[in-house]
């Protein structure tokens, strides 16, 4: 498949953003090397390029670790497997569970389609993905909270368990440099635009919870899921948390005064679309709905809720 040129950036010697912005995954390199997040179909291409750019061994590469099992977190990787099937995939019991569901499945290869077709229409490929005769979801390594990943030469990743996004998302904190991988544990950010859509699609509290137990590990840095890297991690974490106060109260507010649901969905879908364009609309409506009942579900929070 034909791709634009995306270098790979350096957040620090040993860790590298890959992918795309808005799809990114990331290199840790120790002794042994491991790609944090599953990336989509439409970034394979691209991230087997930057490897080859930052001359990795192939063989180095020991797993893949996925912070949540998303369609648009977990594309590349069966393609990685198929290339190099001594790659071991990490993931969460539960994210393991929902990958082996049939269902899952046959919704994955709609929205991976449908990402690249929009990736493609943006520019940000050239040529859609060749399709796969087989797909292979299975999980290598089951890990939960306080787990290790210990790749050599001083690189550790701890696991933590952050419910409230997914059921299944994990958090990766790797301590001698202070980075943490979060997955969409804080939702969708838009730097550009300097806006956050908050993702509470497992509950508010869950969600609420995770953020909190986040700003506790002492991490410097975060990388996201979606737009790359914050340089400032306590300071992104509580503003996620407060944004998430407001996006919540207003739901609250909106449904309480009586205004059509329908008529929410299509504003905050609009919104929504404009600062995640390679995200289809339809999973966005359905999303912004079902954000609007799951407030409705937790009803009014007490004050001081939304501080870490």
């Amino acid at each position: 498949m034909a791709t634009l040129n995306f270098e790979p950036i350096a957040l620090t010697p040993n860790l590298y953003q890959l992918g795309t912005p808005f799809f990114p995954v990331y290199l840790s390199v120790g002794k042994k090397a491991m790609i944090i997040e599953g990336g989509t179909s439409a970034t394979f291409d691209i991230i087997i390029s930057q490897l080859a750019a930052l001359k990795i061994d192939p063989q180095q590469i020991e797993f893949v670790a996925l912070t949540h099992s998303h369609a648009d977190h977990i594309g590349a990787y069966p393609r990685l497997r198929a290339r190099w099937p001594h790659v071991k995939i990490i993931a969460g019991a539960a994210a393991s569970k929902t990958m082996g569901n049939g269902g899952m499945i046959k919704q994955f290869h709609w929205l991976d389609q449908t990402i690249a077709e929009l990736m493609q229409s943006r520019q940000a490929i050239v040529e859609l993905p060749a399709p796969m005769d087989e797909w292979h979801f299975e999980v290598d390594v089951i890990v939960k909270e306080g787990d290790v990943i210990d790749l050599g030469q001083g690189t550790k990743w701890m696991v933590y368990e952050t419910p409230g996004h997914s059921p299944c998302q994990l958090a990766f904190l790797e301590k001698n440099s202070g980075m943490m991988a979060i997955g969409d544990a804080t939702g969708f950010y838009n730097p550009d635009r300097n806006a956050i859509w908050p993702n509470y699609f497992d509950g508010l509290d869950p969600y609420c919870d995770s953020i909190k137990k986040l700003a506790g590990l002492g991490a410097k840095g975060l990388v996201l899921s979606h737009n790359g890297f914050c340089p400032d991690a306590n300071a992104f974490l509580a503003k996620a948390l407060r944004i998430t106060g407001e996006y919540h109260q207003e739901m609250l507010e909106r449904a309480g005064n009586g205004d059509d649901p329908a008529g929410i969905i299509a504003e905050k879908s609009k919104w929504v679309k404009e600062i995640a364009d390679q995200m289809p609309l339809k999973i966005i409506q359905q999303l912004t709905g079902l954000l609007i009942k799951l407030s409705q579900k937790a009803g009014p929070r007490p004050e001081g809720y939304f501080i870490p």
